[in-house]
This record gives C-alpha cells, structure tokens and sequence, in this order.
C-alpha cells in the first residue's frame, strides 16, 4: 500500500485524465499490482482522499531539463546501476507529460523543476501508472 499525495491537477486525476505521477525514486520503489491511495493536500487539515488504485505499471526515467531530454533507463541490481534503456522521442515525451496532466512537455517540465529543482540527469525519477 503507497500513499501518494498531491498539490495540484485534483480535478484531473477525479476525472480520470490524469492516470500517472511522475516520483523522485523512493527507498522502497512502488511496484505493479500494488494499491495506490492518492490524496490532494496529504498531511495537511484539508486532506481529501482521490480514491485508490491498483498500480498498472512503473518505468524508470532520467530528465535533462535544460535539454528537455527524458531517457528510459532500468535499474539494475541492488546498487541500482543505471542503465540507458532509450532516449525518449518528442512524441513519447508529449504522450508522458499529456498522460501527467500536463498539455504540453513545457509544462511538465516547468512543473517538475518547481517540485524538484534542476536535476538535469542527476535524479532518477518512478513513472507510476494506474
């Protein structure tokens, strides 16, 4: 069981347009088939429960921001090697942040450097669908 919060885009993931998060990679990474409990404000006095769900899929990502370059890469081992599984095209970027909330790759990443700061390929982030 995840807890999953969030701080913006509550009406998209009520009505079902937002069916990922895109996650700083956690200690104990989310696996498919686990269940999902998304809350808009967690931890804060108006937290409202979004409902749960059954995890569908995870990937791993790479960003470089200045660039707009996400990579798909696997984790390896428990050391975690990273290793480059693809260079996303802009297509598969615009379907990301589209199945993200987001209308455009812009947005995305603009919102991602605000939640995160410039990583710029330092950071491997959790792509977690439901």
């Amino acid at each position: 069981m995840a807890l999953i919060g969030f701080s913006m885009l509550k009406e998209k993931i009520l009505y079902g347009n937002k069916r990922q998060t895109i996650r700083k990679l956690r200690k104990t990474p989310i696996k498919r088939g686990e269940r999902l409990h998304l809350y808009y404000h967690l931890r804060q006095r108006d937290c409202e429960s979004l409902g749960s769900w059954t995890c569908t899929e995870v990937f791993y990502i790479r960003m470089f921001s200045l660039s707009h370059v996400i990579e798909a890469v696997d984790l390896v081992g428990e050391c975690g090697l990273i290793v480059l599984h693809h260079t996303m095209t802009e297509e598969e970027v615009l379907n990301l942040a589209k199945r993200d909330g987001f209308n455009t790759t812009e947005e995305l990443f603009t919102a991602l450097d605000k939640m995160h700061g410039s990583q710029n390929g330092k950071q491997i982030f959790q792509v977690i669908r439901w």
